[in-house]
């Protein structure tokens, strides 16, 4: 049964990172520079809200005692709820640093500081909440789409343009559904932003209420109907993500045996393992591209020192955090883990998965440093020193709190 504060403590390093790196890029801003940065934040949540609700809900890990308890689908709904409330609050919390966090001037511009919290606040939680009732029913519409029933017209794309599109028919209900999700949030920010600075600061607001008022009416509207949409998502997700046979989510060919030639022999094998499991539920490479892409952006516009660290910070904080997926019982079967290598060689090995992307990350500071003169050698490599110890912290928590955890439970 889902624990909401369990499931708020796991996420509670994540929490203190974030919390961190927000007041790492207020300290010392002005009023316009808090708003400036409560709108990139807005814009940052958002686009996780949009990705990540189908990789925290579905499928479910608790379907197979859903089913054995027969919960009603109130039940099933508060359930589901349960599982995304921490995902709000991860992205929520910080705001509030974002806001208030002025060492030596608190007192200054409360009331604006509050005017853009609760206005930042309504819209997470309006978008957050959009992006819920978007996922947790997209079931029948999915299998819909695989069937052929729906989606002519990209299936006529498709045919036309071979090699070009690998996306299975049923995942393109998901892929609209991230595409709709942060378009409604951009629509609802942008809003926000014109109502309170050329009408009234109140009304500021109102998009994002108006959002989350709809979204509740929703899921109130089909609450009683829920189990069905529960157990059809469920049963197309967990179709999509078995490893055999049914439906693949890409075409794509497996990561090589050979390209781990950069690994010690004797973790080779658990290392290619695990890329590949990693690949199959959260491949990395564009979004570490465009992360890229961003922090050049930054020091292009000459973005303050503060703006880069927190950035950087949050960039390595999330490739490290990544490879939690990792630990999920489907790609985790303990008992065979344990037959495999001990604790301590898990350990090495999702060091060895963290540090996959820790070369990329120093050519790209080493190339900024190379062209700009407010990044230096040195400080390239501290932040890439940061990031090789993050990837051994988080290597050594996550195997914590399965493998060494699981094996005490036998002892």
């Amino acid at each position: 049964m889902s624990n909401p504060r369990a499931s708020l403590l796991s996420y509670l390093p994540l929490l203190l990172a974030l919390g961190y790196v927000c007041a790492v890029s207020v300290t010392g801003a002005d009023l316009e520079g808090r708003i400036r940065g409560m709108r990139y934040w807005t814009l940052l949540a958002m686009a996780v809200y949009a990705i990540a609700a189908p990789h925290v809900l579905l499928p479910d890990r608790h379907l197979r005692l859903m089913q054995r308890v027969n919960k009603p689908p109130i039940g099933l709904l508060r359930h589901q709820l349960a599982q995304w409330q921490p995902v709000i609050w991860v992205f929520v919390l910080p705001a509030f640093v974002l806001a208030f966090w002025d060492p030596g001037s608190f007192s200054q511009h409360v009331a604006a500081k509050a005017e853009m919290l609760f206005s930042t606040a309504s819209i997470l939680f309006g978008v957050a909440t959009y992006s819920f009732v978007r996922y947790v029913r997209i079931g029948p519409l999915s299998q819909s789409w695989q069937e052929g029933s729906k989606g002519d017209w990209y299936r006529t794309i498709k045919e036309n343009s071979p090699g070009g599109f690998a996306v299975p028919e049923g995942m393109v209900p998901a892929m609209l559904a991230t595409q709709r999700v942060y378009g409604m949030g951009l629509i609802t920010l942008v809003t926000s932003a014109y109502l309170g600075q050329s009408i009234h600061p109140l009304l500021a607001f109102a998009p994002g209420l108006s959002l989350l008022v709809r979204t509740i009416f929703l899921l109130k509207s089909g609450a009683d109907q829920h189990d069905r949409a529960y157990y059809a998502t469920n049963a197309f997700y967990s179709e999509i993500f078995r490893s055999t046979g049914g439906v693949r989510t890409s075409i794509r060919e497996s990561l090589p045996f050979k390209a781990v030639y950069w690994s010690p022999a004797r973790f080779k094998p658990h290392l290619w393992a695990s890329l590949s499991q990693f690949d199959r539920v959260l491949p990395l490479g564009r979004l570490m591209a465009a992360a890229h892409a961003l922090l050049w952006v930054l020091f292009y516009i000459d973005a303050s020192t503060t703006t880069v660290a927190a950035y950087l910070l949050l960039l390595i904080s999330a490739k490290n955090a990544a490879s939690h997926v990792l630990t999920r019982p489907a790609l985790t079967p303990l008992p065979f883990h344990l037959s495999r290598q001990s604790p301590a060689g898990w350990i090495m090995t999702r060091f060895l998965v963290n540090l996959r992307w820790t070369f990329p990350l120093l050519m790209s500071l080493l190339l900024v440093a190379a062209f700009d003169p407010t990044l230096s050698y040195p400080e390239a490599l501290g932040w890439t020193v940061l990031d090789t110890v993050m990837g051994l912290a988080t290597a050594t928590l996550f195997t914590l709190q399965s493998e060494y955890r699981y094996r005490r439970h036998l002892a």
